[in-house]
């Protein structure tokens, strides 16, 4: 299925580039008791993983959803992280951090495969995202 210690990518192509700069220069699609630094991805995981999702393709694309719930791995946890998992190339793709080594603390195979909160559809902040830079989403 797949390894604890697969690779972690935050920046697998220009699109993804691309979205991670956008929500560097908007901070306000921060949802309110997600926090981070001005200037930088932290706290905007649901967003980016949700944008570069419908960007590749959506549900076509091949791409797994997962949402880890720190209340399932921490005492005390809460919140939720999500990111994505390319099963071909056997890596995980988390936008919502600056660096990989940023993601080492995260146990990436406890998070649950899943939809999206809005489902299969865009939410408002990723439909902002991909309207703004112009990203035609080509989901069937």
């Amino acid at each position: 299925m797949f390894d604890l210690l697969d690779p972690i990518v935050v920046e697998p192509d220009a699109t993804a580039r691309r979205i991670r700069e956008y929500a560097r220069r908007n901070p306000d699609l921060r949802e309110g008791t997600y926090g981070g630094e001005p200037g930088t991805v932290d706290g905007l995981c649901y967003p980016l993983a949700e944008a570069w999702f419908h960007a590749q393709g959506g549900q076509d694309s091949g791409l797994k959803i997962y949402c880890l719930s720190w209340a399932d791995v921490r005492p005390n946890g809460a919140g939720t992280h999500w990111y994505l998992r390319d099963p071909d190339r056997e890596v995980w793709i988390d936008l919502g951090l600056e660096r990989p080594a940023d993601g080492t603390h995260i146990p990436y195979a406890e998070g649950r495969s899943r939809a999206f909160m809005t489902g299969y559809e865009p939410s408002k902040r990723a439909e902002r995202i991909l309207t703004d830079l112009e990203i035609e989403v080509s989901e069937s």
